[in-house]
């Protein structure tokens, strides 16, 4: 039996085999991608090709994709950008989000979320019909990293449309991946002006992503210099990088294996409620990603829970993995209108399409027992403060 389980898909995907290779001829080519000579006319061939197969998983134009150092970077290239008004977004958007929107001028709105997590869309035209501005900017994820749970972009773009607004998306978690009903993220169909993505989330190196930007929509550059990525993003191209998320992309797409991560969550799904009929399950009345499960009981404290799975070889976590260091209340539930007590307890397991069931059965198996631990000890707690009511009372 095996050891160890990796169930933090959504923090990071394992470098896939495809990406792991193309690295590998990358770092054999000799040659800046903007140099005229054999080399360089090689480096510039393979970010083409990348750029290419980027395209094909977003599902936009390959002119549309600008490459950069990650999504944080894409998001701050949108949300920074002077020309906005107000921002309108939810409270559960990343950091990488909220901390832009908060270095922008524009005037900052939030928007309201069922207790499924799913978008107030009335609630959002309401704001958007009030406001006069003339360059408004509506901010919201394609799919939440803690949850899983999806909204309904085609609505959103729709809204957006009708009052002059552009629309931006974090596509990080959506992109290659789908809902149960075999649904996944595409740009062009999203109706979005401007999307970030990022490799890690796909099984591509980390420290390399994109800004999908719709034709005619173009941003002023964020970074300036050599005026590399169609004048769109100075700087010399991370070939390595770039080639590695352009192979994982194509793997991506020509392997899909939604049904085969959903099977596999039902089952986590099923298992985890037969174990704990006191399990809340989170965003189970929304469209999800069928990789996400996102579960809380009630007074076991997620940072406990992590603790002691990753002692015994589990990979699970709770919250943002970008929110390192730190493991409190999820600030995601809080905004979906659930009490301290619960958002404090929440974990999530994520998985992919290399997971196997070994993993799957090691992961219940090590949580089921650590849960019947904490249940008799909890049970011992309150049968011992019961004890000591009653020695009160015949005291009294």
């Amino acid at each position: 039996m095996i050891e160890s389980a990796y169930l933090d898909w959504n923090g990071a995907a394992p470098l896939c085999r495809e990406a792991r290779e193309a690295m590998m001829l990358a770092m054999d080519i000799v040659g800046n991608p903007s140099s005229i000579h054999t080399g360089g006319r090689r480096a510039k061939a393979m970010i083409d090709e990348a750029r290419e197969e980027v395209a094909a998983l977003v599902g936009c134009a390959p002119g549309e994709v600008v490459f950069t150092s990650g999504a944080t970077e894409a998001c701050n290239w949108v949300l920074r950008d002077p020309r906005w008004t107000s921002i309108f977004m939810p409270a559960v958007e990343h950091d990488a989000v909220l901390m832009a929107a908060e270095r922008s001028a524009a005037n900052k709105l939030t928007l309201s979320l069922n207790k499924s997590g799913g978008l107030d869309i009335r609630q959002m035209r309401q704001f958007l019909s009030a406001k006069a501005d003339n360059a408004p900017l509506i901010c919201v994820q394609a799919a939440n990293s803690e949850t899983g749970v999806m909204q309904d972009l085609q609505t959103i773009s729709g809204a957006a449309r009708a009052f002059d607004a552009h629309f931006f998306t974090d596509a990080c978690q959506a992109v290659g991946r789908y809902d149960d009903a075999g649904n996944t993220f595409a740009f062009a169909e999203s109706g979005a002006h401007y999307a970030a993505i990022t490799a890690e989330k796909f099984g591509g190196p980390a420290g390399t992503g994109a800004l999908i930007v719709k034709a005619g929509c173009e941003l002023k550059p964020f970074i300036v210099g050599g005026g590399q990525e169609m004048r769109h993003r100075s700087g010399t191209e991370n070939l390595i990088g770039i080639a590695g998320m352009g192979a994982a992309a194509k793997a991506a797409r020509e392997n899909p294996a939604g049904k085969a991560v959903l099977e596999m969550s039902a089952y986590i799904r099923s298992m985890i409620a037969t174990i704990a009929d006191d399990m809340e399950e989170i965003g189970q009345d929304m469209p999800r990603l069928v990789n996400t499960t996102c579960f809380a009981i009630r007074g076991w404290k997620a940072s406990t829970q992590l603790m002691q799975l990753d002692l015994k070889g589990i990979a699970v976590s709770a919250g943002s993995a970008c929110s390192s260091g730190k493991v409190s209340e999820s600030r995601v539930l809080r905004a979906m209108g659930y009490d301290r007590a619960l958002a404090s307890c929440a974990i999530r397991a994520s998985i992919g399409p290399t997971t196997t069931e070994e993993e799957i059965t090691r992961f219940i198996d090590v949580w089921g027992a650590l849960y019947r631990d904490w249940m008799a000890k909890a049970r011992g707690l309150i049968l011992d403060i019961d004890t000591e009511k009653l020695k009160g009372t015949s005291n009294g």
